[in-house]
């Protein structure tokens, strides 16, 4: 778990966001670009518990309050580790990334969402191979 004080609740943390320099403005975007994610994912982890079956066991108003406390620290948290990739998507559309780091990100990224339209050509012996190799789970 994160160790430093800048969780969900810090509205202190906000507030110096809002107060820094307009000449550290990227940073600053790419800092509420994060906070914006993880409200986002915190949004969507509270959409997935509304929608499972609860018993009633687990169904007081302290469990509630744990479980949105500890959805609200994990969003923190997964948007701190990069998240659903909102914010680096965010950055690369509002123009916002270094050029050097650009262009490599970009490349990687047309090869990541690269659509392949038809099958490719394997040997028997490679399909056999790979066949072999998911049937016994390696």
């Amino acid at each position: 778990m994160n160790t430093n004080m800048n969780s969900y609740f810090d509205f202190a943390s906000l507030a110096q966001l809002k107060g820094r320099d307009a000449v550290k403005q990227q940073e600053n975007t790419k800092a509420v670009l994060e906070k914006f994610e993880a409200l986002f994912i915190d949004q969507m982890l509270q959409s997935m518990r509304k929608a499972t079956v609860r018993s009633e066991l687990f169904d007081s108003e302290g469990i509630k309050l744990y479980e949105s406390l500890f959805d609200k620290e994990i969003s923190e948290e997964l948007a701190r580790g990069g998240g659903l990739g909102m914010k680096a998507s965010l950055v690369q559309q509002l123009g916002l990334e270094s050029s050097d780091n650009s262009a490599a990100e970009r490349s990687s990224a047309s090869l990541t969402f690269e659509r392949n339209l038809g099958p490719k050509a394997i040997s028997k012996s490679k399909a056999m191979s790979l066949y072999t190799k998911q049937a016994i789970g390696l």
